[in-house]
């Protein structure tokens, strides 16, 4: 019973620290990443794939596809998602309490100093150099997860025509994401359909 109970403690400080950590992150990239949603992404896989290893580049993957296809804000959809593969329903609420908190601070702090500066100039030319150093972070993602994503010519087919939706069609995301999803359903099940075919026949 002792050892049990041990082991349930153990167990209970191992998920607090979880989600102690996941605030500290995602606060932390709530706080630098401006502009948030995807902006995030980089540099949450850095920290829950590459760092800890709490998390595979497919579930990333799979979050993405997830948050694209719910309303809501983005980020606060990535930090619930991630914060609950991670440490179930407090890890949830951690990740979305550290990524709500940042901009809590900062609008606040704009709201009581910084309004009558808003349209200064060195102040419009910081926010024009913040947007470039976006459009950077939003194309490595992207290009890191197409390399994940696309492993042969029918993701590539799929993401080349999802990309001319959007672009020409401007297809809402969410609707493509499920077009997405529903081709790719109906691909595996006749690709399996004629591999147990293909096996029958050589029997």
């Amino acid at each position: 019973m002792s050892e049990d109970n041990h082991s349930q403690g153990e167990v209970d400080a191992s998920k607090l620290s979880r989600c102690l950590t996941l605030f500290r992150i995602f606060a932390g990239i709530s706080a630098v990443a401006l502009g948030g949603g995807l902006i995030m992404l980089p540099v949450a896989t850095r920290e829950f794939v590459d760092r800890r290893g709490w998390l595979t580049q497919d579930d990333m993957l799979d979050t993405v596809a997830i948050i694209q296809s719910l309303p809501g804000i983005i980020a606060v959809n990535m930090s619930s998602l991630i914060g609950f593969r991670i440490a179930g329903i407090a890890g949830a609420a951690c990740g979305t309490l550290g990524v709500i908190f940042p901009p809590f601070v900062v609008i606040l702090i704009i709201a009581y100093c910084l309004t009558n500066f808003l349209d200064h100039p060195y102040l419009a030319g910081v926010f024009l150099g913040v947007r470039a150093g976006v459009c950077a972070m939003i194309l490595f993602a992207v290009i890191r997860m197409g390399k994940q994503a696309i492993r042969g010519w029918f993701e590539a087919v799929l993401a080349l025509f999802g990309f001319i939706g959007v672009l020409v069609f401007d297809i809402n995301a969410a609707l493509l994401v499920v077009i997405a999803g529903c081709v790719g359903f109906c691909f595996q099940s006749i690709r399996q359909r004629l591999v147990i075919d293909s096996e029958g026949g050589k029997q």
